[in-house]
């Protein structure tokens, strides 16, 4: 097996993943030298700038996608980009942000490992896997098949993963490349689950936009299973696949070690699903024995019996289960995969992961699972549909479609919970298909959105968190069409408001520029507008300025989305918009006369 571990005695680990062919890195310096277009492995190799992996390198390694299909970077435009963000970083004038998931997910790397970036080492596989640039060479397709089995060893030996993913055009499809293509990459994900599995995954990834815009970001990368990525070449599929089956294989091998055993069943459940393979049936006996579940079944809490069932998609064993006294209602604890949200039930979590699967979450409601069950963190189930058929099941079942959760009386805490969002608000923060939130229109969803917390909100408020795909525009669209209002200002209220105070005054107080957590919560009270510059979503808020919203709207604290943008991009913008405009309107056809 082989073997990885860091120069740093605070990140020495032994890596469960087999590296099959040696792992070669070039370093920043030489990076940095580097004109024109990315060069080949062994243009690298003859010049003698490549270097085997050693356990005292600190490695950065990069994911992009291919902006051709015989060069990666044919313009040389991702090379220039990751030129001037590794120049920024090692002159600290790059400041690199978590996103507000990540700021619950793991750690960052410290100003002291990133100060490591000018002596650092950097995979990336066009400089580090052998390549066929003069035609058929022999022995390469063979010796690069080892190295694709070697990824998941050489993100284990890396120190930081930077998805490189600047806006750019594909030069053959002409298609649009950013960071919502790249999660369509098949390759791609190959290397994002392979980080996710690896013994560093807890430092969330270093998104690369621009040479100064880069964030740490937590993707939900179980949405992007390798075997429904985009291949160019449809037999890499297969090879892919099953580098991702033995790598959670391996994976699980490690977490069946913990004494905690919740990540351990929640992949055991998800194994199948997550790798493509068929369905397994399991008998009770087996059942519990491969999930380390004991007969007393009753007092199982937290991601219990029930819950793995239902995920692991076996119907019948659910209502075997229920049959022998297992709960239906109990508790997930907050996992990454559920955006660190605790409270989930077994029907939360179906709806969740498999909402394609509609016996399942008929088994469900067919014995009495509340299709309302909500608590503080976790929202009625109802806006975490990620297919019309399982929302409609819902419905049917009794969910309401402006259900948020049992309001409650005290002026304090105005409702279950902190946001008190509806389903429509729910749906669209999670990126949910546009699809869905057409259905919910349809099913006479408030468009204007509720009360209690930040409901007050638009829905076009929400989208904004879930980025800038195409999907999310053309969700954008629909909601303008519908009647939202594009220039309502969130007014929270209850907890949210409280929280909100607490924050503005804890930022006058303290030194230094606030995190992204903090921002979004002193300035919430604003537009979608001015959540499209919190949350840096370029694409929304030129659809939004293009439909004549107004920029210069002021929230709470007095303040425009201009006065708190972060970045020189969006203020660009907010300034300009003409010129972004015509862009969206080349690149994605969203913007039409309706709008």
């Amino acid at each position: 097996m082989g073997f990885c571990s860091s120069a740093s005695a605070d990140d020495a680990f032994q890596s469960g993943h087999q590296q099959h062919a040696p792992m070669w890195v070039v370093r920043v310096g030489h990076v940095l030298e580097m004109t024109g277009r990315l060069p080949p492995h062994q243009s690298l190799k003859a010049k003698g700038l490549l270097s085997q992996w050693s356990p005292e390198m600190f490695v950065i390694f990069v994911s992009h996608q291919w902006l051709g299909r015989q060069h990666p970077d044919p313009m040389g435009e991702q090379l220039l980009v990751l030129q001037g963000v590794l120049k920024n970083i090692i002159s600290r004038k790059l400041k690199i942000e978590s996103d507000i998931v990540s700021q619950y997910y793991g750690r960052r790397p410290t100003k002291g490992e990133l100060r490591r970036t000018a002596k650092a080492h950097v995979w990336l596989d066009y400089f580090s896997v052998p390549q066929l640039v003069d035609g058929h060479e022999p022995g390469v397709p063979e010796e690069q098949l080892l190295h694709v089995r070697s990824i998941p060893s050489y993100v284990d030996c890396c120190n930081i993963f930077l998805a490189l993913v600047p806006d750019a055009t594909h030069s053959e499809t002409l298609s649009q490349c950013n960071f919502h293509s790249w999660l369509e990459r098949g390759w791609c994900r190959t290397e994002l689950w392979s980080y996710s599995l690896s013994a560093r995954s807890k430092i969330p990834i270093v998104v690369v936009k621009s040479q100064d815009v880069a964030q740490f970001a937590a993707p939900l990368w179980h949405r992007y299973p390798v075997h429904l990525g985009d291949f160019a070449v449809e037999k890499d599929r297969a090879s892919c696949s099953t580098v991702i089956q033995t790598a959670l294989t391996e994976h699980l091998g490690e977490l069946s070690q913990v004494k905690n055993k919740t990540a351990y069943r929640l992949y055991r459940s998800l194994f199948e699903e997550m790798t493509g393979l068929a369905r397994k049936q399991r008998s009770l006996e087996e059942f519990l024995s491969d999930f380390s579940f004991s007969n007393h079944l009753h007092r199982h809490k937290g991601l219990g019996p029930i819950a793995c069932a239902a995920l692991s998609g076996d119907h019948v064993l659910v209502h075997t289960l229920a049959v022998a006294k297992a709960s239906l209602q109990t508790s997930a604890p907050a996992l990454p995969q559920t955006l660190n949200a605790s409270g989930y039930s077994p029907l939360h979590l179906a709806v969740w992961f498999r909402s394609h699967d509609l016996r399942m979450l008929e088994t469900l409601l067919k014995l009495r699972a509340d299709p309302s069950s909500s608590s503080l963190t976790a929202l009625p189930p109802l806006g975490l549909c990620s297919t019309v058929e399982a929302l409609e099941l819902l419905v049917r079942h009794g969910a309401g479609i402006n259900d948020q959760g049992n309001l409650a009386k005290s002026a304090v805490f105005s409702g279950k919970h902190l946001t008190q969002y509806c389903p429509l608000h729910v749906a669209a923060s999670f990126g949910a298909p546009c699809q869905v939130l057409a259905r919910m229109v349809e099913l006479k969803a408030d468009v204007l959105g509720g009360r209690g917390g930040l409901a007050s909100a638009s829905p076009l408020h929400p989208l904004a968190f879930s980025g800038d795909s195409n999907n999310n525009l053309l969700s954008a669209q629909l909601l303008l069409q519908s009647r939202a209002d594009m220039n309502q200002v969130c007014q929270p209220e209850g907890i949210s408001r409280s929280v909100e105070l607490i924050l503005r005054a804890y930022n006058r107080c303290c030194r230094g520029e606030p995190n992204a957590l903090l921002r979004f919560v002193t300035n919430n009270s604003t537009t979608p507008v001015g959540w499209s510059v919190i949350f840096d979503n370029e694409g929304l808020l030129t659809l939004l300025l293009a439909a004549r919203a107004d920029p210069e709207l002021r929230n709470h604290r007095g303040l425009r989305p201009i006065d708190f943008a972060r970045s020189e991009r969006m203020r660009a913008i907010l300034r300009d918009p003409q010129p972004h405009v015509y862009l969206l309107e080349h690149h994605s056809e969203l913007i039409s006369r309706h709008v």
